[in-house]
């Protein structure tokens, strides 16, 4: 909810006529923050998938009648621990947000979760 209100209060001062000393930091900031919230969605939903297939894939009975499957599921499985640790490590959600190629690769890892 605070991130939404946060995307308003800056798009809100896009529109402002006092905007043109700050018009550059106004920008950046609004970018910024629309793209924690991109990442956060698809992290959500990664986490959500993930949870629930980790388990199953866990099975050694499981990884020999869907090799495939399983494959794909360890590398989701290497970027979502990869994601968390750094997570861990920077604890500050808008270093871990605007990670380069943070986005793309949860979105890879979605279509991949949803192919499994």
């Amino acid at each position: 909810m605070e991130l939404d209100e946060h995307i308003v209060n800056t798009q809100a001062m896009q529109f402002s006529p006092f905007k043109k000393p700050f018009e550059e930091r106004i920008i950046n900031w609004n970018n910024q923050l629309k793209t924690m919230s991109d990442v956060l969605e698809e992290w959500a939903k990664c986490q959500g998938q993930w949870m629930y297939l980790q388990p199953i894939f866990d099975s050694a009975d499981i990884a020999k009648q869907l090799p495939n499957e399983t494959k794909k599921f360890k590398t989701v499985d290497s970027t979502w621990k990869h994601t968390m640790n750094s997570a861990s490590v920077l604890r500050n959600v808008l270093k871990v947000c605007t990670q380069e190629g943070l986005l793309e690769r949860l979105q890879e890892a979605n279509k991949n979760l949803e192919i499994i």
